[in-house]
């Protein structure tokens, strides 16, 4: 089994549940959020950083920032390359 750590940046619409929906896709492929901060970007936007670790062995990153881009409360979603 691979174990690979990675953050990734979630800009999200302010709407009821949409931390919930990235926080599922997350679950649903078994990836632990290690950290988490929340910040309001502006009225309408919210920036999530998240320091996540994948244990399954074909999620990368690119796959699940592919899959949360694709949720309609998600404006923006990028891997941050860790220093």
């Amino acid at each position: 089994m691979m174990l690979s750590k990675y953050t990734l940046s979630v800009e999200l619409k302010n709407e009821a549940g949409a931390l919930e929906r990235v926080l599922g896709v997350l679950r649903r492929r078994a990836i632990n959020v290690d950290k988490l901060n929340l910040s309001k970007k502006t009225r309408e936007v919210y920036h999530v950083v998240m320091s996540v670790t994948d244990e399954v062995v074909r999620a990368g990153p690119d796959r699940v920032i592919k899959e949360l881009s694709s949720l309609f409360v998600v404006v923006s979603a990028i891997q941050i390359e860790d220093s």
